[in-house]
């Protein structure tokens, strides 16, 4: 497991994937022209004018990836047995896309964006977690971070720019995933987690994200000195169990989320797949404040 932002933009997509499908193949086979047999295609869904290998790659995704209206089933299943109208609409799709000319990845990642903007919408528990931006916001952003993770500590500056054009609209609340190669990753949370009962969470934040590469040994004791907090509270409660209690009922989420790397961002509880860029989430909030309520944002 390791930052997404060390993975090819099409690869972290796949690592949140609900549909688990292997990576194409180096080799490229030679083009095949004879339309798919009818025997291959799938029930309700237009094979027509895919190729042998188009029909067999839609069908071989459609097994591996998770049913929306049930996940014990694959999509294929579901599909087969006339029981999910969500699954068949996304297989008429991935169908479209590949009579458009799309490529194999190409529909792929198409599928994935529609799977997630249309069908699948994520709930988290924000008790006791950190909060920045509106009392009461019409965009509610939900961050993963790792404290260790460099791409994180950029785009808690992305965020905070986010929070301060729209401070009366946006919400920002993070939760912890500390990845297992960072060492001192969830230590630093529970450090946040001890500033936070002490209502210091994002002074501490923000120390620790600057001090990233190095906060062994008495640093983040220091850096709650710095900060004025009673340092015999912060110890106890930093190694406290319910700061680990939380650490943990953070990285349970977002693993239930699918969440494989960090940063993550869920927006409105639909994950967000485009640019992390202060300019990019803004263009993003702008359309969510502009879509009247129940509409999807495209």
């Amino acid at each position: 497991m390791f930052s997404v932002s060390r993975r090819p933009r099409f690869n972290a997509l796949l690592g949140v994937l609900v549909l688990a499908y292997a990576t194409a193949a180096s080799a490229v086979p030679a083009p095949v022209t004879a339309p798919a047999p009818a025997v291959s295609g799938m029930v309700g869904v237009d094979f027509s004018k895919l190729t042998a290998d188009e029909a067999s790659d839609l069908i071989e995704l459609f097994k591996q990836g998770i049913c929306p209206c049930d996940a014990k089933s694959s999509l294929y299943d579901c599909v087969q047995a006339r029981k999910c109208d969500k699954a068949t609409e996304l297989a008429g799709f991935a169908a479209d896309r590949f009579r458009e000319g799309l490529s194999e990845d190409q529909v792929r990642e198409a599928v994935v964006r529609k799977y997630f903007d249309d069908f699948k919408t994520f709930t988290f528990d924000l008790s006791n977690t950190p909060r920045k931006g509106a009392e009461k916001p019409k965009v509610v952003i939900v961050e993963f971070a790792d404290f260790e993770c460099p791409h994180c500590a950029l785009v808690s500056r992305s965020l905070a720019e986010v929070v301060k054009a729209y401070p009366k609209d946006v919400a920002v609340y993070y939760k912890h995933f500390p990845l297992p190669m960072h060492t001192d990753a969830e230590v630093a949370s529970r450090a946040s987690f001890a500033a936070h009962k002490q209502g210091k969470f994002w002074p501490m934040h923000d120390l620790i994200f600057a001090n990233q590469a190095a906060l062994g040994g008495t640093r983040l004791e220091a850096f709650a000195t710095e900060l004025g907090l009673n340092l015999a509270r912060f110890k106890v409660e930093m190694n406290s169990v319910e700061a680990a209690k939380l650490v943990d009922r953070d990285k349970k989420e977002g693993e239930d989320s699918m969440l494989t790397g960090t940063p993550t961002l869920y927006i409105n509880g639909k994950l967000y797949h485009d640019e992390k860029t202060a300019e990019a989430i803004q263009a993003h909030v702008k359309k969510l404040l502009a879509t009247p309520k129940g509409k999807a944002v495209r």
